[in-house]
């Protein structure tokens, strides 16, 4: 990706999330590894930047919301594949990533509550009931597909002057 042509997105991106990402657990996200050698932080940033550019494509209203929602998907602070629970990882961590964000952010809207419980439709039992929840699992699919096949890496550069810029 070349920040030239980014530039719009990624100034929108840090004006919708930058208080977030200057969080000191969602930085520890960055400790976290989640789909191979990807990070929590990465994968998340790279799905809640590709579902900013579908909503401003799309025209959604609710932008901020499901961006924010979006990044905060896999806010679930556990090493997955070493950290076992009862219930397995895919059921499981969207509802301690919901437990995790009101305990820590407060209460998040109905709207972003089945965003972040719904995203591992189909093999959840969460259904999508928004376009922001729909748009979440479609963007976090693709870009779990790209981090295991290495593709996501096309994504440094972006992810690199979106961290930039949130920490000025």
């Amino acid at each position: 990706m070349n920040i030239a042509d980014e530039n719009k997105y990624v100034d929108l991106f840090v004006r919708d999330t930058k208080d977030l990402l200057r969080d000191p657990l969602v930085e520890s996200m960055k400790t976290y590894r989640h789909h191979g050698e990807t990070t929590t932080h990465y994968h998340s940033v790279y799905v809640s930047y590709r579902v900013l550019k579908l909503c401003v494509r799309l025209g959604a209203q609710d932008r901020r919301e499901i961006v924010r929602a979006a990044l905060l998907h896999d806010f679930y602070l556990y090493e997955w594949y070493t950290e076992k629970h009862d219930e397995n990882h895919i059921f499981y961590h969207p509802k301690e990533s919901v437990k995790n964000i009101e305990a820590h952010f407060g209460t998040l809207t109905p709207m972003q509550r089945n965003m972040i419980l719904s995203h591992m439709f189909p093999l959840c039992r969460e259904l999508p009931h928004s376009a922001g929840a729909w748009i979440l699992t479609a963007a976090d699919k693709r870009c779990a597909s790209e981090d295991y096949l290495h593709a996501s890496r096309a994504f440094r550069s972006v992810y690199d002057e979106i961290n930039r810029r949130a920490s000025l």
